[in-house]
């Protein structure tokens, strides 16, 4: 099908950019607020018009945003994100409503280097961080990408289970086909050099954790009753998760959190402690976004003089530091492979990706330009055999699980966690 232009984003006087979609126009009463979480970051369509004010129109129709905005848009995985939370008793799911174009929520926040790799950019990126002055890109960053962040955590926090639905291309760069479904669950960097890269997030993360964000038996679970229903599918092909992607972002947060519990139920005294506080606070700032992170940051890691005001507690909080790595050293076996190995204490981040042309119409140029009339059909079929799995899977899960509380719970008393809201935002 030839296309003369691509579709456009629609200009939005203003947004939620973490949207709750219900799934249904009937009200339903099997959703597990714990259960599974289904969500999309970039099938959105909306562009603030603030960004651009009066040059707004002018801006969606310069052919390299337009064509940008077509290439980069999951299109369909909301139509599949539907299907999936319904299948599995939810009664929403989450969408960044945003369009990919003007923000990318699974990247690290930031503006991309030029030439820099596809997997390896920032979240603003050409053409749109060239048109945007340098208060425009301020200002989205701390409008949208930070009020995300806060939104999720709340949404993250306690769940066994997210599904982070996708579409990609049909064709790789060399003109090889994709397969239709693909199950990304492996860390791009620690893949190529089984280490994280240094000092994205903190050291005390264990690289080896990035081996997988999601449980093996799960994974290939799906993989295997897709299959049987004759749905081409690939495990973390054709690319991995990028470390500023939301699942790993989210097991670095889930992690240090795990870790925070350990260590404070085995010295509750430093629960109150402003020291360990700023130190947890630190852990989690998984995106660096947060300005006091940053400072303590440079001063563990880089050697940097505390702010004036503050030598006593920066001073203070090296030894808290100190004293969660020689925990951690201590007991690292452990810890590690109690959180690597057993899905009661790990949640699983999963990332699905389904081909677009199995959802849409695609112009001469293999872009999207409007959803298949079968689209809803073949959403709904990939939806229904990926819950099946999942129930599956809980099920076996909630089988074996040990008589009374999980792991940690026990800990709670003693060591509560901080408060929801002093969490530092994980994606």
């Amino acid at each position: 099908m030839t296309v003369t232009e691509s579709p456009r984003p629609k200009i939005v006087d203003a947004m939620e950019p973490l949207e709750r979609i219900p799934v249904s126009s009937q009200p339903q009463t099997a959703t597990d607020p714990d259960g599974p979480l289904v969500f999309t970051i970039h099938d959105g369509d909306g562009f603030p018009r603030h960004l651009f004010g009066e040059r707004s129109d002018q801006v969606i129709d310069l052919p390299e945003v337009r064509d940008a905005y077509a290439r980069e848009r999951d299109w369909g995985a909301n139509l599949v994100a539907r299907h999936l939370a319904k299948e599995l008793g939810q009664d929403s799911y989450l969408r960044v409503s945003l369009a990919r174009v003007v923000l990318d929520f699974g990247r690290f926040p930031g503006i991309s280097s030029i030439g820099e790799n596809y997997l390896l950019r920032h979240s603003i990126f050409p053409p749109l961080q060239h048109l945007l002055s340098e208060e425009a890109r301020h200002d989205l960053l701390a409008r949208y990408y930070d009020t995300m962040s806060q939104n999720l955590v709340q949404h993250f926090a306690d769940r066994r289970l997210t599904l982070a639905v996708h579409t990609y291309d049909q064709v790789n760069r060399t003109g090889t086909s994709r397969p239709e479904i693909s199950l990304v669950t492996r860390s791009l960097s620690y893949q190529e050099t089984s280490e994280m890269p240094p000092f994205i997030f903190d050291p005390l993360f264990p690289h080896i954790l990035g081996e997988q964000t999601t449980h093996r038996k799960l994974s290939y679970r799906i993989a295997l009753d897709l299959e049987d229903l004759d749905w081409p599918t690939a495990l973390d092909y054709p690319y991995l998760m990028p470390e500023g992607s939301v699942e790993i972002r989210a097991q670095v947060w889930f992690y240090f959190r795990f870790l925070r519990r350990r260590f404070t139920a085995a010295h509750p005294e430093t629960s109150d402690q402003l020291a360990y506080q700023r130190i947890w606070q630190l852990l989690l700032d998984v995106v660096r976004r947060s300005a006091p992170c940053e400072r303590l940051r440079a001063y563990l890691h880089r050697y940097r003089e505390a702010p004036p005001g503050s030598e006593t507690l920066f001073a203070e909080a090296r030894k808290a530091y100190a004293k969660i790595s020689r925990f951690q050293a201590t007991h690292r076996n452990e810890l590690v492979e109690m959180y690597r190995l057993d899905p009661k204490v790990r949640p699983s981040c999963l990332g699905l990706e389904v081909r677009k042309d199995l959802l849409c119409d695609l112009d001469d140029r293999g872009l999207p330009w409007r959803l298949r009339s079968d689209a809803d059909q073949v959403a709904g079929q990939i939806a229904a055999s990926v819950a099946g799995s999942v129930r599956a899977y809980l099920a076996e899960l909630d089988a074996t699980w040990s008589v009374g509380e999980p792991e940690d719970a026990p800990l709670t008393p003693s060591a509560p966690l901080l408060p929801l809201g002093e969490d530092t935002p994980l994606c």
